[in-house]
């Protein structure tokens, strides 16, 4: 995908494929609890509503994330205030890059295998 709109579109399908999940628990559930009465059907029926309620937050998460895409300005849409005396391109052809944040190295390179101390030949005395 490479625009908003694209992303946005396959956001919305989500939403309603999750939104669609979450009905078909709510009847799974509704089906067990009518055809298993017991403490195990209880305690399915129990994780079945925390796998909805999963469902449900994911579906809000997705659509909180469609509404943020289309609030935002298109990136691929061409910046006005972005734009030189010569057309499209960097306000400030002139400036210059920020200097490197790095950490200077030794000259020390390649593989370095750690010393021992030397074993003392006659360890009884």
């Amino acid at each position: 995908m490479t625009g908003v709109g694209e992303q946005s579109a396959a956001l919305r399908r989500l939403v309603e494929r999750l939104d669609d999940t979450a009905d078909v628990l709510v009847a799974v559930r509704r089906a067990l609890a009518a055809a298993w009465d017991d403490p195990a059907g209880r305690e399915w029926a129990d994780r079945l509503d925390l796998v909805r309620r999963a469902t449900d937050r994911l579906a809000a998460a997705a659509s909180a994330e469609r509404e943020q895409l289309d609030a935002a300005p298109d990136p691929a849409a061409p910046d006005p205030a972005a734009s030189g005396p010569a057309g499209p391109g960097p306000a400030w052809p002139t400036a210059t890059p920020p200097p490197p944040t790095g950490t200077r190295t030794t000259d020390r390179r390649g593989v370095v295998t750690p010393l021992l101390p030397p074993l003392d030949p006659h360890p009884d005395r």
